[in-house]
């Protein structure tokens, strides 16, 4: 069962500086604690502008013109800084080389908790802390620009996860990365979420592992919500996905393409699943 509203969207709309056109048209969304949240879409679908929203980078930094209500833990982003939404709002960008600005990893993870008034000792405590968690202790005194993709990543998710934020939002994190290392982010997502409660609201185009492990998941199309819900029940809507551009996993097309002529209980969400569907559904009784 979801938790308390955290997040709340209502009649947004929003155009950069230098844009005549709408790229977020009239936006309805509420996030609750403890939810694992996918959003997919295509290139230019809102997607980044969205979760901009979420921690006041729009529309305190970002210019542009802004409509409708932003609420982030029941205050409005308008009356909060980016600074205070800090606390909330935990983003990570696509490129973590763009977040990554200090010396060593352990200087990025005492930025939050310094900010938040902190003593160092503290700092280090809780950076200690949040790095032994990520199981990235080793990268505590590497240069952060010495390290690989997926070490990058997760050096970013600590140095946000040190703020405590109760949402942790990814913008496409795993594009710059190789199948092993999106594997354990989204891994590490799915515990962040489990063990401490951590709302996720990730960004991505891996289809088959968000339909593993959201327990939501969210269509963007042209800077509108076309679908809200359940996996299983989303990607019923084949039709929807096809004309938004978006590619359904490969089992769950396999499954939408076959029902006529399968005894489908109920859509697949992985292979496995799908073999072990099929097998009951075949099966014939002696």
């Amino acid at each position: 069962m979801p938790g308390q509203p955290l997040v709340r969207l209502e009649g947004v709309r929003y155009r950069y500086p230098t844009s005549r056109d709408w790229v977020l048209r009239g936006v309805d969304l509420t996030l609750y604690e403890g939810e694992f949240v996918g959003l997919v879409g295509t290139t230019g679908a809102g997607k980044s502008t969205l979760c901009l929203t979420f921690n006041g980078l729009i529309p305190h930094y970002m210019g542009g013109v802004c409509e409708g209500h932003i609420e982030v833990a029941g205050r409005s982003t308008r009356e909060q800084t980016v600074a205070d939404l800090s606390a909330q709002v935990g983003l990570v960008f696509q490129d973590a080389d763009a977040q990554l600005i200090m010396s060593t990893v352990e200087e990025e993870c005492l930025l939050a908790p310094l900010s938040q008034g902190l003593s160092r000792a503290e700092a280090r405590a809780r950076a200690a802390q949040v790095l032994a968690e990520l199981n990235a202790t080793d990268l505590a005194h590497r240069a952060p620009q010495t390290l690989s993709g997926g070490q990058k990543q997760r050096a970013a998710i600590a140095a946000v996860m040190t703020a405590q934020p109760r949402l942790l939002v990814l913008d496409e994190a795993t594009s710059e990365l190789d199948a092993l290392s999106v594997h354990r982010l989204f891994a590490l997502c799915a515990r962040l979420n489990r063990e401490h409660g951590t709302t996720i609201l990730l960004v991505s185009h891996e289809m088959e592992l968000l339909a593993r492990y959201a327990h939501r998941l969210l269509l963007l199309s042209e800077g509108r919500i076309l679908l809200d819900g359940p996996p299983r029940a989303v990607l019923r809507e084949l039709e929807v996905f096809r004309r938004a551009g978006v590619r359904l996993p490969q089992v769950a097309e396999f499954a939408a393409r076959t029902a006529d002529c399968l005894p489908w209980p109920e859509l697949p969400l992985s292979e496995q699943e799908a073999e072990r569907l099929l097998r009951a559904a075949l099966e014939t009784p002696e």
